[in-house]
């Protein structure tokens, strides 16, 4: 499943790649105004258009609703702007072969060298916060590269709008008594490519962790 903003140059590539390994691929392009979800369309996908950009938050969750309507066994989420190696995607399915976790998280943080230096210190503290909150071992807790279980997808209930899914989605996991895993994967860093501005949003989800830990109880 991918959430895209104005990646017409490069969601049919991600979504060509992910077909080679998955059965289905859902994009919800969100209020892109650039093609996107023509492209996306055309290299095989399943497209939801949300009319406004409305987060990426909210098209993840509109995606995993989708997606669920197909009664899979297991999502996997990945973004459409080429930052994520749909190469990849074998390792996480190994990971779900061996052990079936309820998430799995792709990190990037072993080669600090390909990583710029704002976008490594904000994720790594991020990280080292979550993993505090959520009382789970936490390597890269801004990483949209998951599998999760279909059964977990549907016992999340996501709220956020923006970036801090990625955190609210932890957070109700742990909280929930997942089975969380971490597999390595390439790391590819295009700042021309992403919306994600490190200072300011790693910020925002700060915010947005400590009321989804304090305040947000279980529905």
């Amino acid at each position: 499943m991918l959430p895209a903003y104005d990646c017409a140059a490069t969601v049919g590539e991600v979504v060509a790649g992910a077909l080679r390994h998955l059965e289905h691929a859902v994009v919800v392009s969100d209020g892109s105004r650039d093609g996107t979800a023509e492209v996306a369309r055309g290299a095989g996908a399943e497209v939801e258009a949300l009319a406004e950009n409305r987060g990426k938050g909210a098209a993840l969750a509109r995606g995993i609703e989708l997606a669920l309507a197909r009664q899979p066994r297991a999502l996997l989420l990945l973004d459409a702007d080429a930052q994520h190696d749909p190469g990849d995607i074998p390792t996480f399915l190994a990971a779900w072969d061996r052990n079936a976790p309820d998430l799995v998280i792709g990190s990037r943080l072993g080669d600090r060298r390909r990583i710029p230096a704002a976008r490594f210190w904000t994720n790594y503290i991020g990280s080292r916060i979550l993993s505090w909150m959520t009382g789970a071992e936490l390597l890269d807790s801004q990483s949209g590269y998951r599998l999760l279980s279909a059964e977990l997808a549907r016992e999340l209930r996501l709220r956020s709008s923006g970036y801090a899914v990625e955190s609210e989605m932890l957070i109700k996991a742990a909280r929930l008594g997942a089975r969380i895993e971490h597999v390595p994967v390439r790391t590819i860093y295009n700042d021309a490519g992403s919306h994600f501005r490190p200072v300011l949003d790693t910020v925002r989800i700060s915010c947005a962790s400590i009321y989804f830990k304090v305040f947000d109880e279980p529905r």
